[in-house]
């Protein structure tokens, strides 16, 4: 009990750091602008070799509309090129995640591992498999036929901008990728489930992932086949998805701290089924982070439909939720911890202040603080803050109301006002 204690202990240690090493602070920000040249952003798309098979999303009945993982939805135009947005929003639009896709008994098409191509709509064909599979580095080896997700960040996209902070940004990136799956699969009527639980580190060589890329999570929509799947034999060639690299050690070795830990795997999560599919994917279409609010009320009404089983959701999962009501009818203004009410009054100044203050943080209606005590599973924690702040954007704009996650924040501050020793994930304001 004692060696197990130690060892829970020294695990602790290494993974606190992550967040304290990362806080922002009223000092920190002014001490340490970060000036960019936008000309030397690297690419945020991973093209493997043109003579590789690829096969269009939209030529296959079993797979219409999965290019609502992350299709691109919107293009802007700059003098430095062109900006693509997509389905899942991104820290400073930065889109670090890239997707691989397992499929296995799909009408027309090879089972094999592919790689998600946004800007084509396609997938391309990284391995062909047959008896093996990605299924033997999860607890359950079994062959799965269907359709399984794999959510890998190249870290140096988020990097370039933010720094060590970035080790932040790529977990709540992927889930919001991940988010943006689970949406899609409801859309085409296909159940999820959620696994962290899987050899993060093998696979990244088998799928010849240096550094710079790693694997986070992972979702399928599955049937559990007799047969146990082998190992994989081939190691796929090491493809860039960066134009250039600057590595970061930090980062790195914050990843490998943290990929490795126990978790159950969250079956059929039920936020989105109750909605209509057509009015879903329209949705998903049009979602977009808003840049300001007209200080606008919303709803009791509302606020409960984005709010439905999310609190219950979190709280399973180690993860507080906080949030200043600012302007909702009929519900009081003050701060909120797990839908009670621990302090009334109104917030909002305080709310603009901790959001290194940006108006956006005390013009909306509710400002929202995902928080966590959790040091071992930090990755999923991170990962799941992003997820449900995902599935917010898409309840919020199914009721006209604009919603804006907010990743920068005086960490130590706003601890102290929500009165939590839990380390800050993330803020998200919705509102009109």
């Amino acid at each position: 009990m004692i060696l197990q204690d130690l060892q829970k202990n020294i695990k602790k240690s290494d993974t606190m750091h992550f967040h304290k090493d990362t806080n922002h602070s009223y000092i920190s920000i002014r001490k340490n602008a970060n000036f960019l040249d936008w000309r030397t952003q690297p690419k945020n798309f991973k093209t493997y070799p043109h003579f590789q098979q690829r096969f269009f999303i939209d030529e296959y009945e079993e797979l219409k509309d999965l290019n609502l993982i992350g299709g691109i939805t919107f293009e802007k135009e700059y003098p430095e090129g062109t900006y693509y947005l997509r389905t899942n929003p991104s820290a400073g639009a930065l889109y670090p995640c890239e997707i691989y896709v397992q499929l296995r008994g799909i009408k027309g098409l090879i089972s094999g591992i592919y790689h998600y191509e946004p800007l084509k709509a396609s997938i391309c064909l990284l391995k062909e498999i047959d008896s093996d599979g990605v299924e033997h580095y999860f607890p359950n080896q079994h062959k799965q036929k269907g359709i399984t997700f794999l959510v890998s960040s190249l870290y140096f996209r988020s990097s370039w901008k933010y720094n060590e902070r970035s080790i932040r940004y790529i977990l709540l990136d992927a889930g919001h990728q991940l988010g943006a799956i689970y949406a899609t699969m409801t859309v085409m009527n296909k159940e999820s489930v959620i696994k962290f639980d899987f050899d993060k580190l093998t696979l990244n060589k088998i799928f010849g992932l240096r550094e710079d890329e790693m694997l986070i999570v992972a979702l399928d929509s599955v049937i559990s086949q007799e047969k146990k799947t082998k190992k994989l034999t081939l190691q796929l060639p090491y493809v860039s998805g960066c134009d250039f690299l600057e590595t970061n050690d930090f980062i790195e070795k914050s990843y490998k701290q943290s990929a490795e830990y126990r978790s159950e795997d969250i079956q059929n999560p039920n936020f989105l089924e109750k909605i209509p599919k057509q009015q879903l994917k329209t949705t998903i279409l049009k979602r977009r982070s808003i840049r300001a609010f007209r200080e606008q009320n919303i709803s009791n009404e509302e606020f409960d439909f984005v709010f439905e089983n999310l609190i219950q959701f979190a709280n399973t999962h180690n993860i507080d939720i906080f949030y200043n009501v600012h302007r909702v009818t009929d519900k009081p203004q003050g701060l909120y911890k797990n839908d009670t009410l621990i302090s009334q009054g109104d917030f909002s100044k305080k709310s603009r202040y901790l959001s290194l203050e940006q108006n956006i943080g005390g013009q909306s209606a509710v400002t929202i603080y995902f928080t966590s005590k959790e040091t071992v599973a930090y990755q999923k924690v991170n990962v799941l803050a992003g997820f449900i702040a995902h599935i917010i954007y898409l309840k919020s704009d199914l009721k006209d109301i604009g919603c804006t996650g907010i990743g920068a924040y005086y960490d130590k501050e706003t601890q102290a006002f929500l009165k939590t020793e839990n380390n800050i994930l993330y803020l998200l304001a919705i509102g009109r």
